[in-house]
């Protein structure tokens, strides 16, 4: 069962930006998987948090949280997880962090693939209206083929043939 602090730690972990995520989540995976893969190395047990890399990564919402759900005690400079803490709460803190990590990679996949269907369905209907001007353009090429056919402006003049500038008002003095 999950302590409250570590509880906690992970839901601020989970508002958290993705980059500080994949910065910061994978190094506190990191220090906790050393603990559980070498319970009995002291070096692992005690973390230094004036350490450029620790502090960097205590400085993101829910890591130092996490890490004191999981047993850690602060002790000066220094996070210390005690030699009787239970490695349960370390088991629990890679677990979390693992599965939210397993979270983001499908919440970020599934963002994919939204896009992705998105810009289908705009390429669909670009193509479907190419598709109604191809067909405008081939109806208007025949119509051009048929006898007696001649070529109007439409809405000027009642259809007459344009001839001059001055049959669509250019260079008279039309008052403006």
């Amino acid at each position: 069962m999950a302590s409250t602090k570590l509880t906690v730690g992970l839901s601020m972990l989970r508002e958290g930006r993705q980059g500080e995520f994949d910065t910061n989540g994978a190094m506190c995976h990191k220090v906790l998987s050393n603990i559980a893969a070498n319970p009995d190395e002291a070096k692992f047990r005690k973390i230094r948090t004036s350490n450029a890399k620790i502090s960097s990564m205590l400085s993101t919402r829910g890591i130092r949280a996490i890490l004191i759900g999981a047993g850690f005690v602060e002790e000066g400079e220094f996070l210390n997880l005690p030699d009787s803490a239970s490695l349960e709460g370390v088991q629990a803190a890679i677990a979390g962090i693992l599965a939210q990590g397993e979270e983001r990679t499908a919440a970020q996949q599934a963002e994919r693939e939204s896009t992705l269907a998105s810009r289908q369905q705009q390429a669909e209907k670009e193509n479907e209206e190419r598709k109604r001007m191809r067909t405008g353009i081939e109806d208007d090429a025949a119509a051009r083929k048929e006898p007696g056919w001649k070529a109007k402006a439409a809405g000027v003049k009642d259809g007459r043939a344009i001839t001059g500038c001055s049959d669509v008002g250019i260079g008279t003095d039309s008052g403006g």
